[in-house]
């Protein structure tokens, strides 16, 4: 279905969106990065694979959605990712590395970034850390030490548990040597994520997994705090006088209620099975894998 052979070696690229991962496998497969997205809206949409040859070996790149996706929602893009997982075992592959990539030029870990952590480090579990590399980007947007006081103040802190499980840190370049460098890294002998034993080996629904509990959880988490600073916008907007600055405060009241009742949608179907939550994948998509002329599949 997606274009894997059995003796091609699996990468899988993980992270939020923009922060380079199409980029990343532009470099490795020798396009120098040119098919780099530069809008806001998220350039991968599913899974895309992109294969090359690195050192002799046949090596698949697959590029996976943020949880940040500006198509998808989140429950949509665990199932996306789920649903890969369980099609590579099926088919008797194994999935070599997975990198996650992070901006080195963001100032903090916080809001999507940590979100998009969390449910990255619960997908993987203990047993597959040491398959993972977290790939640090964007060094060039910072300057003099920053980029390294940074990335050791994060392994020191949010990386720390990782990398305590044989997670590596790596700096990537912007170049074809760095991404086929990294490519390359001697990793242990790969190992199923904690997400496919759980789906394939315990059959359990994808909101009982690990990572959909923690996707609950940042849902409630998000819905507590959007109703929290509702109740404060509608306290502001009786208080206030002035006609125009009250329409522009009910503007807001709005957004925030849609964002509440989208992610207390996004929370019930959760409960779903992930067999109903493929279905819907497949019928809202035309077509969710297509070959193209390049060999791409997306």
């Amino acid at each position: 279905k997606y274009g894997i052979a059995r003796d091609d070696k699996i990468i899988i690229i993980m992270g939020p969106t923009g922060v380079g991962k199409s980029t990343f496998i532009d470099y490795a497969t020798g396009r120098n990065g040119q098919g780099i997205g530069h809008t806001l809206k998220s350039s991968t949409q599913g899974i895309v694979v992109r294969k090359t040859v690195v050192g002799g070996q046949s090596i698949a790149f697959v590029d996976t959605p943020g949880f940040d996706d500006t198509v998808r929602s989140d429950y949509e893009i665990l199932g996306v990712i789920a649903e890969f997982f369980i099609n590579v075992h099926k088919d008797g592959l194994q999935m070599e590395k997975i990198f996650y990539l992070h901006r080195i030029s963001d100032n903090r870990v916080s809001g999507t970034p940590l979100r998009n952590l969390e449910l990255f480090a619960s997908m993987c579990g203990n047993i597959a850390m040491p398959t993972v590399t977290i790939v640090t980007t964007m060094w060039s947007l910072v300057r003099g030490n920053t980029g390294q006081q940074r990335m050791a103040s994060l392994c020191a802190t949010f990386w720390k548990r990782m990398a305590d499980g044989g997670c590596d840190i790596v700096q990537f370049e912007d170049s074809v040597d760095s991404a086929h460098e990294i490519a390359l890294r001697p990793k242990p002998d790969p190992k199923k994520t904690l997400l496919t034993q759980e789906l394939i080996d315990k059959g359990k629904r994808l909101n009982a997994t690990e990572a959909g509990i923690m996707l609950s959880r940042q849902l409630e988490r998000l819905i507590t705090e959007e109703k929290e600073a509702s109740l404060r916008l509608e306290q502001l907007s009786r208080q206030q006088m002035n006609p125009a600055a009250k329409r522009a405060l009910e503007y807001e009241l709005n957004v925030m209620k849609e964002s509440i009742e989208e992610k207390a949608s996004e929370l019930g179907k959760l409960n779903r099975s992930l067999l109903d939550i493929v279905l819907g994948l497949f019928s809202k998509s035309k077509a969710p894998v297509v070959r193209g002329p390049d060999g791409v599949i997306a």
